[in-house]
């Protein structure tokens, strides 16, 4: 059984430090380049999600290539972890992340389908 934040076939939301994350880390930018090659390793932590969600031009980048390649990675089924600094908030039926005193909308990236697990920590959502 997977562990906690380690659902494969899914993205896994994780706050840095909440729970052990992979050995093999990378940089948004390096996951985008992935995904756009079809080259996303079966188990990965990304890390910077936070800035890129402050860029409107780095969110678009991310959003379209997950968009592109969602198909790809249900068939592929690997365990991919966002780590974030901040806090995950409910909006109504959206989650925001809060990262250097404000809000970032979580849903423009991953879409609205988006699932508090355990004790607030980690959210997950469908490729």
């Amino acid at each position: 059984m997977a562990g906690p934040g380690r659902i494969p076939g899914r993205y896994n939301l994780i706050i840095e430090g909440a729970y052990d994350t992979f050995d093999h880390r990378m940089p948004i930018e390096e996951f985008i380049n992935r995904l756009q090659n079809d080259d996303v390793p079966d188990e990965v932590s990304v890390i910077g999600l936070e800035e890129a969600l402050s860029d409107i031009e780095h969110r678009a980048d991310l959003r379209g290539a997950m968009d592109q390649r969602a198909n790809d990675l249900e068939y592929q089924n690997p365990t991919v972890q966002f780590v974030v600094e901040g806090s995950f908030h409910r909006q109504g039926k959206t989650y925001d992340l809060r990262y250097d005193d404000q809000l970032h909308s979580l849903q423009d990236v991953f879409g609205p389908q988006l699932e508090r697990k355990e004790d607030g920590n980690w959210l997950v959502t469908p490729f």
